[in-house]
């Protein structure tokens, strides 16, 4: 029974096995994520969970308060109105609220991104897209990872927090 379900496997399969492994491995590269510059949500998990304030004003002012979100696949960037902050690296995955882990989306876009955890070439296309309109100065690269200064803040934030 085995032998005849491998033999009948192979006879259908077996000629198409060259592009359906080629498919594979490129759905794998096009989905694999950016190594170096996401979180290690193993370790710490940041209490902040939104951009709020100076950040969230921040954040929108250094994208010209217009979607950053590719037009098609990773080329151009959308034409509407940022609405809401977002991050790049997700906070559900362990992504931290820290400004160069956030980019301001329309809704459409925050919408149907969800928890995804970004692949590569879409990390690459936002930076290659953000040296067009970031202020001089500004580093426009994406890094998922708390600073010294943030976890200070943090610690800060959740004293006064504790006091209460």
């Amino acid at each position: 029974m085995l032998d005849a379900f491998v033999h009948l496997f192979w006879v259908w399969i077996g000629p198409h096995l060259w592009w359906i492994l080629t498919v594979l491995i490129a759905v794998a590269v096009l989905r694999f994520p950016m190594l170096g510059r996401g979180p290690d949500s193993s370790r710490y998990r940041d209490p902040w969970r939104t951009y709020r304030f100076a950040a969230r004003d921040q954040l929108m002012a250094r994208a010209g308060n217009r979607c950053e979100a590719p037009r098609f696949f990773a080329w151009g960037r959308c034409v509407s109105p940022a609405a809401e902050a977002d991050h790049v690296m997700p906070w559900s995955q362990g992504g931290p609220t820290v400004l160069s882990n956030g980019q301001a989306l329309c809704r459409g876009h925050n919408r149907s991104k969800g928890a995804l955890t970004p692949p590569w070439w879409y990390v690459m296309g936002l930076e290659k897209r953000r040296r067009g309109y970031f202020p001089t100065g500004v580093d426009p690269r994406v890094v998922a990872v708390l600073g010294e200064g943030d976890h200070a803040a943090r610690a800060q934030w959740q004293a006064g927090k504790n006091r209460k």
